[in-house]
């Protein structure tokens, strides 16, 4: 669960930032697959632990699915990761005005002025560099879930 602190660090950068800001929504949506696939991975290998000793297919079936789900997860945060870095540098470049000039709002609300372009660069920084944590996570995430499952 500790991944979830990165994620939701990079989602409060992404939404402050105001050339990014409702793109943060990418974020969110990864923060709630990676939750479901985090707990019905835990779930599993407490199943598989419990069901063991009464039937032991049932209890490999579900080891073999715990080792499923948390590769999907190092493969889900992966994909996030590097679509959520894509698309935010994108409009942070479009939004900005780096590319044509123009710059636009992309946030409903003002925290950051739209002057402050160096703050804006900062934000979208430390959001992609929150991704790359809350990745590195997931593969340490991953080896434990594998420890608890032999």
């Amino acid at each position: 669960m500790y991944i979830l602190i990165p994620l939701i660090l990079s989602a409060v950068c992404s939404f402050v930032n105001p050339y990014v800001g409702l793109f943060g929504i990418f974020t969110l949506v990864e923060i709630i697959i990676i939750l479901c696939v985090d707990i019905n991975a835990k779930v599993r290998i407490k199943l598989s632990h419990k069901v063991s000793a009464e039937n032991p297919s049932r209890a490999e079936r579900l080891k073999k699915s715990g080792k499923v789900l948390a590769t999907a997860e190092c493969v889900l945060t992966a994909f996030f990761t590097i679509i959520t870095a894509i698309v935010e540098i994108g409009v942070w470049m479009l939004a900005s005005g780096s590319l044509t000039g123009d710059s636009a709002v992309m946030t409903p609300f003002s925290i950051i002025s739209e002057e402050n372009l160096t703050l804006s660069c900062i934000l979208l920084v430390f959001a992609i560099a929150f991704q790359v944590i809350a990745l590195i996570l997931a593969f340490v995430r991953r080896g434990q879930l594998r420890k608890r499952i032999c």
